[in-house]
């Protein structure tokens, strides 16, 4: 892989395991901004190792781990070797999903041009694994609604991420004991100290298997973690906590067909 002595203005940060075809599709998708990337792929135990060969005009950094020993984990893995290195910015991108419409470029951007946002997420579209549209994502932009609505669930979706590495400095890395909720606690923590804001430009392409692709068990586990973040970080001052727990209960209890109406009756912006 093409390698120089000089950092590239990002760091770009992906897990994987054993995804190799959609690693591959997914790389291509930031071929266009290959240029302002370092790309740190861990590579968490994958059955056959991740191979990068196709792509020897692109700066990868690839570590692997010899077991799989989880997102969270990895990603502290990666996190590690892009902190000793002194990156001052930080992207996500899960290996399963593809940047849009130059991504980077534009969060570039805006961090630019916003140096008191210190995280900035996108919207993004929701696709099945065959490449059909599920939705296209609403979020909260600014920082006092996201602040808010984090309390409600992840506004800040976590393959759409770009942070300075500052937040790392202070926040620490990822809370591997959150398991299936990680990503949730992590953003909401870096929100207790940092501005965030989201972009309402479309850059990533999500996959997901839709709702009906997880088991009972699997959701409920999901939902139960994601209500420990709303418990840990409860604002006994702010409605939106209470609204929150609220929203958790019909996520555990499975009650899936009130929750995204549920949500749009909260989200009160476009």
């Amino acid at each position: 892989p093409a390698h120089s002595s000089k950092l590239a203005p990002i760091a770009l940060l992906v897990t994987a395991y054993n995804r190799q075809e959609r690693l591959e599709r997914m790389l291509e998708s930031v071929r266009e901004d290959k240029d302002l990337l370092d790309i740190i792929i861990v590579d968490d135990g994958s059955t056959i190792p991740v191979n990068i060969e196709k792509f020897p005009d692109y700066s990868i950094h690839l570590i692997r781990h010899e077991r799989n020993s989880g997102t969270m984990a990895a990603s502290n893995t990666g996190l590690e070797y892009i902190m000793s290195k002194g990156y001052a910015l930080i992207a996500r991108l899960d290996s399963d999903d593809q940047a849009l419409d130059r991504r980077f470029s534009k969060q570039l951007a805006f961090m630019r041009e916003h140096p008191d946002v210190c995280v900035v997420g996108t919207r993004f579209l929701m696709v099945t694994p065959q490449g059909q549209v599920i939705r296209t994502s609403i979020r909260p932009y600014d920082d006092k609604d996201i602040r808010n609505y984090m309390h409600i669930d992840c506004c800040l979706h976590h393959p759409t991420l770009m942070f300075r590495s500052a937040v790392i400095r202070e926040c620490g890395m990822y809370n591997t004991s959150y398991k299936a909720a990680g990503d949730y606690e992590f953003a909401m923590r870096i929100m207790r100290e940092f501005r965030g804001a989201n972009m309402r430009d479309v850059l990533v392409s999500y996959e997901t298997g839709g709702s009906d692709s997880l088991s009972v068990r699997k959701r409920r586990r999901q939902a139960v973690n994601a209500m420990k973040v709303r418990l840990a970080y409860f604002n006994p001052l702010n409605i939106y906590s209470y609204i929150g727990v609220f929203y958790g209960l019909l996520s555990i209890m499975n009650l899936i067909q009130y929750l995204d109406r549920f949500k749009t009756l909260v989200l009160r912006f476009k």
